[in-house]
């Protein structure tokens, strides 16, 4: 009875000091949006990016101001104050500002403690930041098989640099098997990111994609059954739900590019299923 009374005196003392931890770090985060004038986390998060990376290059980066309020904004997550997609990714942010000695004095060991937190709840940048570790051998073991699963999961989580990175060692056989169509998986998403970026760059006009080979390496000729190949792809996986592969059907067919013939009715079909797919999301 007595070991039952002390066990329970114990995991008293441990949930009044867990909440105590909490409390501190939620009063410690208040005090860091009001110093700053803003509202709540989502807010002072997005000022820690204006001082780290500058204010759209206007005005003079602040790495070592932002360092503190990503630090209390990774600290409350486990506060209702902040979400977790906000404290991971002010978690990764200060992993690399001491992986870089961006700010703060260079230390490896606390930027892959950082990486690890966020990578805990399923951060995909901080994934990738593993795997470069781990790929390397950087400020942690080199591990090739860890490396790879940190890729795999940053990859299927978003990451760009995942992405590329599974599509360079499958296309060239590097620790991992080599095989075109997996390496093609994996660019396929950045190529059409690419595409997305550059087309709202101009404005909304299209920007057409053309396949090369080594037989038309600018393009051109014998075009027309690259083209249905094309067509079909972005078919198939507008049905599988991809809504890149919605919005490109839809400017295709509002422009008639591709060897397709302008139809308006059919681009509003594409952009209204990529539209409620958005809002679904």
């Amino acid at each position: 009875m007595r070991s039952l009374s002390l066990l329970l005196l114990a995991v008293g003392s441990v949930a009044q000091s867990d909440e105590a931890a909490a409390a501190s770090t939620a009063t410690a985060l208040q005090r860091a949006c009001a110093d700053a004038g803003v509202a709540n986390a989502s807010a002072l998060l997005a000022h820690a990016r204006k001082l780290h990376n500058g204010d759209d290059g206007r005005s003079t980066k602040q790495p070592a101001e932002a360092a503190p309020l990503y630090a209390a904004i990774a600290a409350a997550n486990s506060t209702s104050l902040v979400s977790l997609d906000d404290a991971c990714a002010a978690a990764t942010a200060l992993g690399h500002m001491y992986l870089q000695g961006d700010g703060v004095q260079r230390d490896g060991e606390r930027a892959y403690d950082r990486f690890q937190r966020a990578a805990a709840f399923g951060a995909p940048e901080a994934q990738y930041a593993l795997g470069v570790l781990h790929a390397a051998g950087f400020n942690a073991p080199k591990d090739t098989p860890l490396a790879m699963t940190f890729f795999h999961f940053a990859a299927e989580g978003g990451s760009v640099g995942a992405q590329l990175a599974l599509g360079y060692r499958h296309l060239l056989g590097v620790d991992a098997p080599k095989d075109c169509g997996k390496a093609l998986l994996y660019y396929s998403p950045v190529a059409e990111r690419v595409v997305s970026s550059a087309q709202r760059l101009r404005g909304g006009k299209l920007l057409e994609k053309v396949r090369l080979s080594l037989d038309t390496p600018l393009g051109g000729g014998g075009k027309r059954g690259a083209d249905d190949d094309v067509i079909q792809y972005y078919e198939h996986s507008a049905r599988k739900g991809s809504v890149d592969a919605q919005l490109t059907l839809a400017h295709l067919n509002l422009h008639g590019a591709r060897g397709l013939v302008p139809d308006h009715a059919r681009a509003f079909e594409f952009y209204s299923r990529a539209a409620a797919a958005g809002e679904a999301a």
